[in-house]
């Protein structure tokens, strides 16, 4: 998915509580919203489990969506053209924090 798309959903969810953001995801039509909420919840759980974090008290603090590579697909086109398709895929990194 590409970083801007991501980046949409990002900022609605930046700041708030794990439990909020996952609601507010839950009810987003995005095609990132599930991808996200998958992270964030993998992010608590680490913080829960290998930190010893009240799950009830953390919060998004800081979301980074960075671009990686680009895959490139070739169209056939006429006259022995090509057009180019990118495939443009992101990183996402979610902190959490115990407030």
């Amino acid at each position: 998915m590409t970083p801007l798309k991501v980046r949409r959903v990002a900022n609605l969810v930046k700041g708030k509580s794990v439990e909020e953001a996952q609601q507010i995801l839950a009810l987003d039509t995005h095609a990132a919203s599930p991808v996200l909420a998958k992270v964030i919840k993998s992010a608590a759980a680490n913080a829960t489990n290998n930190e010893g974090a009240n799950e009830d008290r953390l919060v998004v603090s800081t979301i980074m969506v960075d671009k990686s590579k680009t895959l490139r697909r070739y169209l056939p086109r006429s006259r022995g053209r090509a057009d180019v398709i990118k495939k443009r895929m992101s990183h996402i990194t979610v902190v959490v924090e115990e407030k």
